[in-house]
């Protein structure tokens, strides 16, 4: 029926995500579908669903595309679905983990990263390393986006003092190689979780918290405006099904990276860094925000970051209510070691 009087606000809208047991099999909602965790999103992204669309015109009468010049086909395609929000203490653990592939406490990218590939159908028994379904869940009834065999591909966790009191924000990317179901009817509703964030203020090192630290680029305790770490772990997807879906997924191809970027106060401890970027020849600099320890049971829960080897890729000017500097990192890998370890304090 045409001009139907329902609105929807875009805040109807949400997303959430569920670890798969198999690679590939979208995972069941389970009761009020408590197997899907939502994420506190700032706003609604349409997937990009990347069609197979050819529109050449071909050979015949007429100057026009004629509709049977047309190629449609949705197989052996790539989806994208992007969200920024909240770091909180349940969805930002399962996505370090899936970025990493690593579900220990401290999730970590070794130096030799050589993850296995992921095959359609085979068991996933260690939870978030594997697959997600990731469900984009639309107010309209039996008409949500289903999005099964997803992994993480893109993540960056961000934390500005002058924004919402140094709250932790994150964003990312996932991919799948395989068809959406667009007719489901999951509905996750548990939201207890949204209000457990993590903060820049618990990298603060005074009397009272001793435990925590800040190193940038080598510098101890420089004072820190902003940070923001972004990890990439792209994914590749191979072979092909009968249902028209990739087969195999393989991340890291080519390389997985983390760049890292900051902005600390220009002063004695900090002027060296304009040299040393210049300078600068095969030696590393040390990068790792620790947070305050927090008695069991604590909110808001804690998140530290270590880049034990980085270079500098840049070094600036940055006008604050004081001269900043503006400081781009790349991590790089020893012989041993990790290129990047996170170690989260969850529920």
């Amino acid at each position: 029926m045409a001009n139907l009087s329902t609105a929807y606000s875009p805040k109807e809208f949400e997303l959430a995500i569920a670890h798969e047991g198999v690679v590939g099999t979208a995972q069941a909602g389970g009761s009020n579908d408590t197997n899907y965790k939502l994420i506190n999103i700032d706003s609604i992204e349409m997937p990009s669903l990347n069609p197979q669309q050819v529109l050449d015109v071909r050979h015949g009468a007429g100057r026009t595309l004629k509709t049977v010049d047309m190629f449609l086909n949705n197989n052996l395609t790539v989806k994208e679905i992007s969200f920024s929000g909240i770091a909180d203490s349940t969805i930002l653990p399962m996505l370090v983990q899936n970025i990493t592939q690593d579900a220990s406490g401290a999730s970590s990218i070794p130096a030799a990263y050589n993850p296995s590939e992921l095959k359609k159908v085979d068991t996933s028994s260690t939870a978030n390393i594997a697959t997600f379904s990731v469900l984009l869940r639309s107010p309209e009834a039996n008409n949500s986006m289903l999005f099964k065999g997803c992994v993480l591909t893109s993540l960056t966790l961000n934390g500005d003092i002058s924004e919402e009191s140094g709250r932790i924000k994150m964003s990312g990317t996932f991919k799948t190689g395989m068809k959406p179901d667009f007719t489901s009817n999951l509905n996750p509703t548990a939201r207890t979780h949204f209000n457990l964030n993590y903060f820049t203020t618990d990298y603060a090192d005074d009397a009272s918290t001793t435990d925590a630290d800040i190193i940038i680029a080598g510098v101890t305790s420089p004072i820190l405006k902003s940070f923001s770490c972004t990890i990439e772990n792209d994914a590749q997807f191979m072979g092909f099904d009968q249902d028209g879906d990739h087969q195999i997924i393989a991340r890291a191809l080519p390389e997985a990276s983390v760049t890292f970027e900051s902005v600390v106060k220009y002063d004695a401890d900090t002027d060296g860094l304009v040299a040393s970027f210049e300078q600068q020849s095969t030696a590393t600099l040390a990068n790792s925000l620790t947070a305050k320890s927090s008695a069991s049971g604590d909110v808001p829960r804690n998140i530290d970051f270590s880049i034990p080897k980085a270079i500098l890729t840049d070094v600036s000017f940055s006008e604050e209510e004081a001269m900043f500097l503006s400081i781009s990192q790349k991590a790089v890998a020893g012989t041993t070691g990790d290129l990047i370890a996170i170690t989260i304090e969850a529920d």
